[in-house]
């Protein structure tokens, strides 16, 4: 319709009520079969782009049809999530759970930190200030990703706009550990978000992490998770 995808998918997302979307751009990958890779000095329209939205049941199954219509030929994957905070109010906490399945494979646990990308806490812009207080805390791994365009909460969908100076986009921190590390983590992010922000936590059924000699993890699949009884 004579406007870029990613912003009309994000505004029914906005109109429909969800939590929060953001789009992150790719610089290579493949869709339906193609190569899709950004070029330098190409003007890269076909390069991959990955919209995230959150909300509930009812707000992502009533956009689906309207989004399949925008984004033909798109993939579309749906997980459960936990929305946690929204523009600064607490919703829930992150649940408790088993450390392992039966079966003994580990669970692990992802927080993902939606800020804007001039929102700041203790005097720093807030992904920045977070990743920082998590490396000197000592969690696992913490990753920041600079969004295209995107809202959360009450605010409308911002982003990108050429000649900015300051670039006000949404940030996506991500946040990997185990259910018994995260609970301290999940703290340390609500003390960052007192007025803004959008927080959500999902469990994931496997992890796998390398580097020089070493591999920690694999890719089998716990079982769909169980809560402590405790």
């Amino acid at each position: 319709r004579g406007r870029p995808a990613h912003v009309a998918a994000v505004e029914l997302l906005h109109a429909r009520g969800a939590a929060g979307a953001s789009v992150t751009l790719g610089v290579d990958g493949c869709a339906l079969g193609e190569r899709l890779r950004a070029r330098l000095l190409a003007r890269n329209g076909d390069v991959p782009v990955v919209i995230e939205a959150v909300g509930s049941h009812a707000e992502i199954a009533g956009a689906l049809p309207d989004l399949g219509d925008l984004l033909a030929g798109s993939v579309v994957a749906v997980e459960r999530a936990l929305i946690c905070k929204r523009d600064g109010v607490l919703l829930a906490e992150p649940g408790p759970l088993a450390a392992t399945d039966p079966a003994g494979l580990a669970y692990w646990q992802k927080l993902v930190v939606q800020s804007g990308g001039q929102a700041r806490a203790e005097g720093r812009k807030i992904h920045g200030a977070l990743v920082r207080r998590l490396l000197r805390e000592g969690a696992a791994g913490a990753t920041s990703l600079r969004a295209q365009w995107g809202f959360s909460g009450v605010h409308p969908p911002h982003g990108e706009r050429f000649l900015a100076l300051a670039r006000d986009v949404p940030v996506l921190t991500v946040v990997l550990d185990t259910p018994a590390n995260m609970r301290r983590w999940f703290e340390i992010v609500d003390q960052m978000t007192p007025h803004s922000g959008l927080v959500t936590s999902e469990v994931v059924p496997a992890l796998r992490a390398g580097g020089p000699g070493i591999t920690h993890g694999g890719l089998s699949l716990a079982a769909p998770r169980t809560r402590r009884s405790d």
